[in-house]
């Protein structure tokens, strides 16, 4: 390659062929009188002095070329790598009068020779003489080829040619070593190999490759490209955590040695807490979906530049074993692991039957007084258990019977056996009767929400459980997630002991008729095919009102289930039903009473609540006669509690109740007030009262 060659040999290359052309400068004497022009001059590049007075320059001019040893000056036209030649040139007129100031352009296949300089052009001088450096392409390069000169005079183009061959050059390696073949761990040294070209010391600089395995693989780093130096490549090696034997490669154009560092171990300083994955555990036994009962705790284990240690033995405790905490599956005692490669170093925790904090501690066995401790690992979370799980609506009655998108949220509330919220990310499933409702959550500090938004289906033929015989709008919801069955922890353990009281449950079912008793069409959640066994009748108290379970599913015997809750969103109309009663009478008395509150039941036209936030207002065409004999009329108005529709899913509507109030009457008041409900959305509808 060109940049294979200094500087310095170019320079002596040049020195010694200007030495040469001025040793050729043999001035011959002038030719006589008579004004004849021609000379004569023996030798090869030999010139002589004189004018030129004749035709002759009008005539064809002349190069004449020849090739020598950059070096040694010897006639050659054998061109090697890292010898190079020199090319000269004589431009004479057809006269033989030397052109001076002619510049010479060189040319020739690049693929095997380059001249120096790069240019290829040169300027005669005096004596109509110049020279340029011919150099192998690079170290392989192999062929024959030309060297074309060429030279513009006076308009004519001159040009000459001479042939050469190129030799391909040797590169050899040898005494690869280190300063110090015995490296203490992060150490540095050096590494130097000697350059041989064509059986010599190279003097021409040469560029060395060197590579380790360690270094491949980030363990340690060396110089990866030197520069010989009067024959020697030296490259900076510098351990970073190697520990073993380290083969050294050094290269140069396919010429290859190699030698070995023995790289000492690093001494472990110090042990670091990295993780624990989870940081919080399930009680044991009630590990699942998104639980888990154990947990990996890491360690890693370092040196004082702190870099990972590797085959380093560390021994492991706990701070407490409350509740049966294991590690690796081992009650009591310690345990031992081996630093890898990373000098990570891990230990399992399983969690026991109470919820604690727990450390981890770990010891370098080969060093007692190098300890650490994890930080807080924490047991304090089981699986949503049946009496402990909730849902609750955002709004039971929305304005959905005719409009489509109305919305409202589902919230779950979901806590193990000892009232600690679940696991974030327990997953909690959605079904409806009709609606539309999203099908998940995932809880966060044991809750989570879904929308219910309006839209069919809508239910019109249910035979719903209440005096009110309503048959449609009402939407049942059913939340449901991986739990246990709840018990009675008599001995205060945290565990179910045989004999301890529990509350078998069977397959949840979406509860369309409320009536607790799954029908035909009511969509089951199957726990479990073999479950077959009769289940308990539902606790007195009522707390599995909005938890029902279908009959004859299940196992009896205490274990998992699907937790379950149920609830109602009204799908309401933002038309009013048939209101009751709706003619009151007013009291008479003496002296006549002027105020009196008349109440009434208000549903929409399914017979359930209107949309809750409905505002009530009232106009008054009640009169009577007053101490003077006059007509008026009475003020009529709904108390605050009144005057707008509650948050219910109460079948039969709500109760509302209006005030009549007059003053100084002297007749009882009679009339009617005219009622207009005005939906959350706008729509409007109303009623009338008598008073009588």
């Amino acid at each position: 390659m060109r940049d294979f060659f200094s500087a310095a040999v170019r320079s002596r290359a040049r020195l010694i062929g200007s030495t040469l052309i001025a040793f050729a400068l043999v001035s011959c004497g002038g030719g006589g009188g008579g004004g004849d022009d021609s000379t004569s001059c023996p030798g090869g590049f030999l010139t002589c002095t004189g004018t030129d007075t004749g035709s002759g320059t009008t005539q064809t001019p002349k190069i004449t070329m020849t090739l020598v040893d950059a070096g040694t000056g010897v006639a050659t036209n054998n061109l090697t790598s890292g010898k190079p030649l020199t090319v000269r040139a004589l431009l004479v007129s057809a006269k033989g009068v030397p052109l001076a100031n002619r510049v010479v352009t060189f040319t020739t296949n690049s693929s095997l020779a380059v001249f120096e300089p790069t240019s290829g052009t040169r300027l005669t001088d005096a004596n109509g003489l110049t020279s340029i450096t011919l150099l192998a392409a690079d170290l392989a390069s192999s062929g024959a080829a030309e060297v074309t000169a060429t030279v513009d005079v006076d308009g004519t183009s001159v040009t000459q040619k001479i042939a050469y061959s190129v030799s391909p050059g040797s590169v050899t390696l040898s005494n690869l070593s280190a300063n110090a073949s015995a490296l203490s761990a992060y150490g540095s040294t050096s590494v130097s190999v000697q350059v041989f070209f064509n059986g010599a010391l190279t003097m021409t600089p040469l560029t060395v490759s060197f590579s380790s395995g360690c270094d491949s693989n980030g363990k340690a780093s060396i110089t990866k490209s030197v520069s010989t130096v009067n024959g020697v490549a030296t490259a900076t090696y510098t351990d970073k955590g190697c520990a073993g034997s380290d083969i050294i490669t050094a290269s140069v154009q396919g010429s290859s040695a190699q030698t070995t560092i023995n790289v000492a171990a690093p001494k472990a300083s110090n042990i670091g807490y990295v993780s624990a994955n989870p940081s919080t555990m399930a009680l044991a036994g009630t590990g699942g979906a998104g639980l888990s009962s154990s947990s990996i705790v890491t360690f890693k284990v370092v040196d004082s530049t702190n870099n990972p240690v590797a085959s380093k033995a560390v021994s492991f405790d706990l701070s407490t074993r409350v509740g049966g905490i294991k590690l690796n599956n081992q009650a009591s005692g310690t345990v031992q692991a081996t630093s890898d490669a990373a000098g990570l170093v891990s230990v399992t925790v399983s969690a026991g039957s109470v919820p604690t904090p727990v450390w981890v501690i770990a010891t370098l066995v080969d060093d007692p007084t190098i300890i650490t401790q994890s930080t807080n690992l924490t047991i304090s979370t089981g699986r949503p258990t049946q009496d402990r799980f909730s849902l609750s609506l955002g709004t039971f009655n929305i304005e959905g019977w005719n409009r489509d998108g109305t919305t409202t949220n589902a919230t779950v509330h979901a806590f193990d056996r000892l009232g600690n919220p679940v696991a974030d990310g327990t997953v909690i499933n959605f079904i409806s009767e009709g609606a539309g409702i999203q099908p998940s959550c995932v809880t966060a500090s044991g809750a989570c929400s879904v929308t219910i938004t309006s839209g069919e289906f809508r239910p019109r033929v249910d035979s719903e459980p209440s005096t009110f015989a309503v048959t449609a709008g009402r939407v049942t919801v059913l939340a449901y997630a991986q739990g246990e069955e709840s018990f009675d922890d008599l001995n205060q353990n945290n565990l179910y002991d045989s004999g301890e009281v529990f509350r078998d449950l069977g397959d949840a079912f979406v509860d369309n008729t409320e009536n607790q008793t799954w029908g035909s069409g009511e969509r089951e959640i199957q726990f479990s095919a073999s479950n077959t066994t009769a289940c308990p009748a539902y606790p007195s108290d009522g707390r599995y009102s909005n938890a029902p379970y279908k009959a004859g599913t299940c196992n009896g015997v205490w274990g998992t289930a699907h937790v379950r809750r149920t609830q109602v969103v009204v799908l309401s109309s933002h038309v009013v039903g048939t209101v009751t009663p709706s003619v009151f009478t007013f009291p008479t008395s003496v002296p006549q009473v002027c105020t009196a509150a008349f109440t009434f039941r208000m549903p929409d036209a399914n017979n359930n609540p209107m949309p809750a936030g409905a505002a009530l207002t009232a106009t008054s065409n009640v009169t009577y006669t007053n101490d003077t004999g006059e007509t008026v009329k009475a003020t009529v108005s709904f108390p605050p509690g009144s005057n707008t529709v509650s948050n219910t899913n109460a079948p039969g509507g709500t109760f509302h109740t209006v005030v009549v109030e007059g003053s100084k009457c002297a007749s009882r008041l009679t009339g009617s007030i005219g009622v207009t409900v005005t939906s959350p959305s706008g729509s409007v509808s109303g009623f009338n009262l008598s008073i009588n």
